[in-house]
């Protein structure tokens, strides 16, 4: 079976020529054939045609991958509208929109929040929960992000 971390590394050169961004890599095993889901970005967005085209040059390249010689089931895919966050960067450039997290560490007796990236500073994440108190962080103490989009608002 190929890890996760072998996938990123073997289509790193085919997304950066792509402008992409390697969002996640899972890899589901299944009988014979593993399932390599690969979740791509840019900034603005991602199409369908394009995932198409990076879906057929990710391929040719994982077709020579040993490990995979039984066979794979391939899908290259936008993150969608909750698309997952974990590095600083990926908080700096979602300041602003709402998000559901969990944090390492409970504050309130809870780990859960929905809310709003407020500011990233330094190394710090602010984030403002639904109810309106302010947590702020670094990427360490949140244990779990993904996007909360509203799919009505008109983006820049």
């Amino acid at each position: 079976m190929i890890s996760r971390d072998e996938v990123a590394s073997i289509i790193a050169p085919i997304l950066e020529e792509a402008g992409a961004e390697l969002v996640e890599v899972q890899v589901v095993p299944g009988g014979r054939r593993a399932r390599l889901r690969i979740f791509v970005d840019r900034e603005g967005g991602i199409t369908v045609g394009e995932c198409g085209q990076l879906s057929r040059r990710i391929g040719r390249d994982l077709d020579a991958v040993p490990a995979l010689a039984s066979g794979y089931w391939l899908e290259v895919s936008s993150p969608g509208m909750r698309r997952p966050i974990w590095k600083l960067e990926h908080f700096r450039r979602f300041v602003g929109e709402r998000l559901v997290f969990e944090l390492a560490e409970p504050r309130e007796g809870r780990t859960r929040f929905d809310g709003t990236i407020e500011a990233v500073e330094n190394e710090r994440i602010r984030l403002r929960t639904g109810e309106g108190a302010l947590i702020e962080t670094d990427v360490a103490g949140i244990a779990n992000a993904h996007l909360d989009l509203d799919p009505w608002k008109r983006r820049e």
